[in-house]
């Protein structure tokens, strides 16, 4: 089974492929540019709970994305399947239309969130390469812990709306 995407859309309408992202992201861990409006007391906090686990499972970003045919990006399934084991949720490739009791909500709180999406997983990453941990290691552990999956991804929201 291989997980595709080409393009996706954030609730704030923002259109950005999934290769721009991955792109972004590989930028930013070979430019190590990062944001000066930026303030990551709550993302090395995070990353410090997460590193207090010794058994992780890490990753790095080349192994993530792979572009196959020309404005088409495929996730690394491998990587996407040890996100949904350790952290006990579903992978959802695409936001579910009509009424899904706000399940995909923004509004959600995230310890009620049983599904997680490709911009979300991107997100986290985006997140955690701003982190000292990345900078010096360039790996990225996968949680097991949700709540602390949903803080990255909060942070990583707010991370790529500054780079539009």
């Amino acid at each position: 089974m291989k997980i595709i995407w080409s393009n996706f859309m954030d609730s704030t309408n923002i259109v950005m492929t999934i290769q721009e992202y991955c792109n972004k992201i590989n930028a930013l861990n070979a430019d190590q540019n990062i944001s000066t409006l930026f303030d990551g007391i709550d993302l090395e906090n995070s990353v410090l709970k997460i590193l207090q686990n010794t058994t992780q499972t890490y990753f790095t970003t080349e192994v993530l994305c792979n572009q196959s045919v020309a404005e088409t990006v495929i996730l690394n399934n491998e990587i996407v399947k040890l996100f949904t084991n350790r952290l006990g949720l579903l992978f959802s490739s695409e936001k579910e239309a009509g009424n899904v009791c706000f399940a995909t909500s923004s509004e959600l709180r995230p310890e009620f969130r049983q599904s997680f999406m490709a911009i979300e997983l991107l997100d986290y990453i985006y997140a955690f390469v701003h982190s000292s941990f990345y900078k010096e290691f360039q790996k990225i552990p996968i949680t097991s812990e949700a709540d602390i999956f949903w803080k990255l991804v909060k942070i990583g929201v707010g991370l790529r709306k500054e780079i539009k």
